[in-house]
């Protein structure tokens, strides 16, 4: 039953829902095999981080919330652990937003609008041709702050209790993912509530109902976080503290433009879609309330705040979930009597000539540069887990138990390697909450220094807190691998310390 406070919404073809779907899936598909013919490597950080935290089914992690580590452990439990299977997790948990997304805009808007907004939000850099591989905090919020919109959305629609519920879940696996998440929450419920305008008492009950089912559910987690001193605010404030110079304020400026400038093809692909198309009397709606663009101005508005009470310096990948309402944004500006099918259409079209040039330009970039991307030291990560796992079984003839080292080797081993050890962050069992001390000093562990920086040899200091930490190494060995720069093509040797320590009672 639609609210009274909702504007009723056309009856539109069955054709634009079908379209959206396969537009979805086309769309999710086709990045995850540029991405997957194109990139010879996992990203160095974000991904096998997920990967090695999602090993432990912990309730936190030394940087954030356990969430994202749970989704690749998950997904990891069913499929193998291979490049082309991450990529694809990125693009299913992409999927899954934007699906979520078009039924919340189903609930104020024709099926013709939700399409173009779909459209132009996928043209979004983020989701594409910018770092549309990649699966980490950020992207792992995306179903979640989708979900929570449409089922806030539905609640005040329909009076209806356990839709509040839906979104207290939401909600809370949008905290569990990142904290940061309660600017998104705070950003979705005040443009909703602003625009909507629903009745006191069916406001306080939502407000109720999500925030009981968020504290329960988020209760484990606080817990855990009790006990381990917040780890995840620490690393918050140590890696993104601010001094308030001129150079921090920069920041601001910067994430800024950031907003614009992830968005400028989506705007531009909307402009043109619009060129020369007359306003007819057709018949209402013709254009949306406003919530997604008040929800999008709310997401950089609150986003800034927040980072300023908090001291902190914004970087523009915080703004990856608010980037799914530039789409519905756009077809809020609209204009009123523009037909939304021909917009569309135009938009659609666009879109996929943007992806067959993407696809184009990433194979004739991949054909040249072939041999030098897969000899770059960003590709070393498999060969290294290989013969480090085979150095230790020559060694000793067992598994590896535990890998740590300079980040983020250990968490490459641990994703690829056939032993998957458990990694600690750096060399501190202390920064790694998830690891258990008496476990790692009578388990199997080794250390592997070195960096992926080009034909860059070991830190010392690696060996000596190595040493320091888990007593003298029964053997220590050097790996060698030939690069190259991928950029200029020199050639160079990327070196690599192995420490094994002999397994107890061997």
């Amino acid at each position: 039953m639609q609210h009274p406070h909702l504007p009723a919404t056309g009856n539109s073809p069955g054709a634009y829902r079908r379209a959206t779907q396969l537009y979805i899936l086309v769309f999710c598909l086709a990045w995850w095999g540029i991405y997957l013919l194109g990139r010879h490597a996992l990203d160095g950080r974000d991904m096998v981080e997920a990967f090695a935290w999602g090993q432990e089914w912990q309730w936190g992690t030394n940087k954030h919330p356990p969430m994202s580590g749970w989704m690749a452990a998950a997904w990891f439990a069913l499929l193998p652990t291979t490049d082309a299977m991450f990529y694809l997790l990125n693009q299913v948990n992409l999927a899954l937003a934007l699906w979520l997304l078009a039924l919340a805009m189903r609930c104020l808007m024709t099926w013709e609008q939700v399409l173009l907004a779909i459209v132009l939000t996928s043209l979004g850099t983020h989701f594409g041709p910018d770092q549309g591989f990649k699966f980490n905090a950020n992207t792992a919020l995306l179903p979640f702050v989708a979900g929570f919109t449409w089922s806030l959305l539905r609640g005040l629609s329909s009076d209806r209790w356990r839709w509040f519920v839906l979104a207290g879940v939401f909600a809370a696996g949008a905290l569990l993912t990142k904290y940061f998440a309660l600017v998104l929450i705070a950003a979705i419920g005040l443009g909703i509530t602003a625009v909507v305008r629903p009745k006191a008492a069916l406001l306080a009950q939502a407000c109720g109902v999500m925030a009981t089912t968020g504290m329960v559910l988020c209760a484990p987690h606080v817990v855990w976080s009790i006990r381990h001193g917040w780890p995840t605010l620490h690393y918050m404030h140590e890696s993104h503290v601010a001094t308030h110079t001129a150079s921090d304020l920069m920041a601001y400026a910067v994430t800024t433009g950031d907003y614009l400038h992830f968005s400028a093809l989506a705007i531009l692909v909307w402009a043109g879609s619009l060129w020369r198309l007359r306003i007819t009397d057709v018949p209402a709606p013709r254009r949306s309330p406003g919530i997604g663009l008040a929800i999008l101005v709310l997401c950089l508005v609150l986003t800034l705040i927040a980072a300023w009470i908090q001291r902190l310096l914004p970087i523009s990948p915080w703004l990856i979930p608010a980037f799914l309402f530039v789409g519905w944004a756009l077809v809020d500006l609209t204009p009123a009597g523009i037909d939304t099918g021909t917009v569309a259409r135009r938009a659609g079209m666009a879109a996929l000539v943007v992806l067959l040039v993407s696809a184009v330009a990433g194979a004739l970039v991949d054909a040249q540069y072939r041999e030098r991307l897969r000899a770059a030291p960003d590709a070393l990560p498999p060969l290294l887990a290989r013969d480090v796992a085979v150095q230790y079984r020559q060694a000793y003839g067992q598994r590896i138990a535990y890998v740590a080292g300079n980040f983020p080797l250990p968490y490459n081993i641990a994703f690829y390697s056939q032993d998957h050890p458990h990694a600690l962050s750096g060399l501190d069992p202390a920064q790694s909450p998830w690891i258990d001390a008496r476990s790692l000093a009578e388990g199997n562990h080794v250390v592997v220094c070195g960096t992926l920086t080009f034909a860059a040899d070991p830190d010392p200091a690696c060996a000596t807190a190595a040493a320091q930490q888990f007593g003298t190494p029964d053997q220590v060995r050097q790996l060698s691998y030939p690069v190259h720069d991928p950029k200029t093509g020199e050639a160079g040797q990327q070196r690599f310390t192995l420490l094994m320590w002999k397994p107890a009672g061997h």
